[in-house]
């Protein structure tokens, strides 16, 4: 008969109690954790260690990317925790996101001892590597409670290290338990802390040392700032970099600097979607481009790009992505932009050049920004109400500090083509490292609980559907949202395709995939306030009320894809005649 290995609750649950004080102290403060028997040792001891907060989520899905969001929210890494089986799968949409968006996740999954894999035991498959390569560090440790807690904590450490530097990003702890799973009344305090060493990785701003701050600095530069999340500081310098150099910054909607007081004094453009895309822009071949972060939002960017060509191209990203769709990238720079522009700001101030690096360039730009800006504000002011009208509502209505979550697919689009530049000081986020639909709600709801800023969801139809699991736990979890969804009943993104076009294929059926629900009935299901708005005045009164409002808010936006579709186009055409007309000098 065999009989198998039991464990000592009370080293078990000293192990895991060090395991997650060995966390906080490394500055982790929130587990979003899901309800499981396997993993009951740790929730016990999450739940008992101080200065730890402790979410309930019980889809794994949802709770991942509401750890996701949080983090960004905050700053800070964030730990997951789920039984075994497919409930650690689960995470593997939030760890890919996390992974390319640089967001220090430590997932902490509970797992069966070795002596029940592979023998049929319930919720056992295999663990140890299931994240595959979207990981900075993953591994399985020894059985819970056979090594001291000591090594618990040594673990700890490595995985916020691992986390946090050089590059941030998702690690995976997965933690083996046996039975008996339940944890005595008392548990051993952890000893034997280790503290986070600071981080000192050194700024290598590599090419561009030379180039911004040598004598022969090319005048024809631009700055590209693709999806990103730097700091206030990293913003700053960015935006006097750009001032000093006389670069415009072309600024994707989630890259932090489009929105904020630096705009005042700062050569920033929002148009360069449609400015890009105009004859007016096929002149313009820049000598240096200074490409930031992420592949930007702006297909206009990619395909000028291809038309004009450039002199240099260079990367500067700290996750390792350096995005080359063209082929064009001449240089890289792996450190992280914001820390960039800090650097280089300080190098231009010490050589004391004083001029703001204003050129005829700069002022062609700008020129055609003021125009551009113009002519899509008019064009989306005569429009019926649609998704552009409904961002002109989110520009007007959202106060001076905000935190605006914008939803892949069409939102995203649209709000890069109808958001101008602003000084309120708004945080524009998005989930742009896989550019995935899945999980934009229960990010936004983490984003939400991560901030004291009213914070706003703008979601397509088929993106909330995806994660109404993540919407229902928004009442549950006390977080204040507003969700605007607009809704075109399907995939409208695909209506801009060149198949929608194509008379023997069924593009209605086949990539619109019209669901046919009422989603107003989704209010009911989480509990949020419904408002149905019609028109502009009246999106913009139900912001007003919402964001000042606590609780749980959907705002349902009927639109048409097909409309959508013509007014895009429209504003390009309308920007390319304004440009045109006015004849902006190059």
């Amino acid at each position: 008969m065999n009989t198998f290995p039991s464990t000592d609750p009370m080293a078990t649950q000293a192990w895991c109690r060090a395991l997650f004080a060995q966390l906080v102290e490394c500055g982790v403060a929130h587990v979003a954790a899901s309800p499981g028997s396997r993993s009951t040792p740790m929730t016990v001891a999450a739940d008992r260690t101080p200065g730890l907060e402790v979410s309930m989520h019980l889809d794994e899905r949802a709770g991942g990317f509401f750890a996701l969001g949080l983090a960004r929210a905050t700053g800070r890494p964030v730990a997951l925790l789920c039984t075994s089986g497919t409930a650690a799968a689960n995470y593997l949409p939030a760890m890919v996101e996390a992974f390319h968006s640089g967001v220090p996740l430590v997932a902490l999954t509970a797992d069966r001892p070795p002596e029940l894999q592979g023998v049929g035991a319930p919720q056992a498959i295999d663990q140890d590597g299931i994240y595959g390569s979207h990981v900075r560090w993953a591994i399985t440790t020894a059985v819970a409670g056979t090594e001291s807690s000591g090594e618990a904590a040594s673990v700890a450490h490595q995985a916020v290290v691992r986390a946090t530097r050089p590059s941030p990003g998702p690690v995976h702890l997965n933690v083996p338990l046996r039975e008996p799973l339940e944890p005595p009344a008392n548990d051993p305090p952890p000893t034997g802390l280790l503290p986070l060493p600071p981080d000192r990785v050194p700024i290598e701003a590599g090419c561009l040392n030379e180039l911004v701050t040598g004598p022969a600095r090319p005048e024809r530069g631009l700055i590209v700032a693709g999806p990103m999340d730097p700091t206030s500081a990293g913003i700053t310098a960015l935006a006097e970099l750009a001032r000093r150099t006389g670069w415009p910054i072309l600024a994707d909607p989630v890259s932090g600097l489009r929105r904020g007081p630096h705009v005042s004094h700062a050569p920033v453009l929002a148009t360069g979607d449609h400015l890009l895309r105009s004859e007016w822009a096929d002149d313009l071949r820049p000598d240096v481009v200074v490409q930031l972060g992420a592949m930007p939002t702006s297909k206009g960017y990619r395909l000028w790009l291809d038309r004009v060509g450039v002199g240099r191209l260079i990367a500067v990203d700290h996750l390792g992505r350096f995005p080359d769709t063209a082929r064009l990238v001449t240089d890289r720079v792996a450190a992280e932009p914001g820390r960039v522009a800090t650097h280089l700001v300080d190098r231009l101030a010490d050589l004391a050049t004083g001029d703001d690096g204003t050129s005829d360039w700069t002022r062609t730009w700008m020129t055609a920004e003021v125009a551009a800006t113009s002519a899509v504000a008019d064009l989306v002011a005569a429009a019926p109400f649609d998704e552009p009208g409904v961002v002109a509502a989110l520009d007007a209505a959202l106060p001076d500090t905000a935190t605006l979550v914008v939803g892949n697919s069409m939102p995203l689009r649209d709000v890069d083509a109808f958001l101008p530049v602003d000084h309120r000081n708004w945080s524009v986020l998005g989930n742009r490292g896989a550019n995935g639909i899945d999980g934009q709600v229960s990010t936004a709801i983490g984003m939400a609980a991560g901030s004291d800023a009213p914070t706003v969801l703008l979601t397509g139809d088929l993106t909330l559907l995806h994660d109404l699991g993540g919407l229902t736990a928004a009442r549950r979890l006390g977080v204040d949202l507003t969700v605007v969804v607009v809704d075109n009943d399907g995939g409208g993104i695909f209506s801009f395709l060149p198949i929608s076009e194509e008379s023997h294929i069924d593009h209605q059926r086949l990539f619109h995939t019209p669901h046919g629900l009422d989603l107003s009935h989704v209010a009911v299901l989480a509990d949020a306030t419904l408002y149905k708005p019609t028109d502009r005045p009246s999106l913009e009164a139900a912001l007003g009320v919402t964001v000042k409002t606590s609780g749980l808010h959907l705002i349902h936006v009927r639109t048409d894809a097909s409309t959508n579709v013509r007014l895009h186009r429209e504003a390009a055409q309308a920007v390319d005649h304004a440009l045109c007309v006015k004849e902006i000098c190059q």
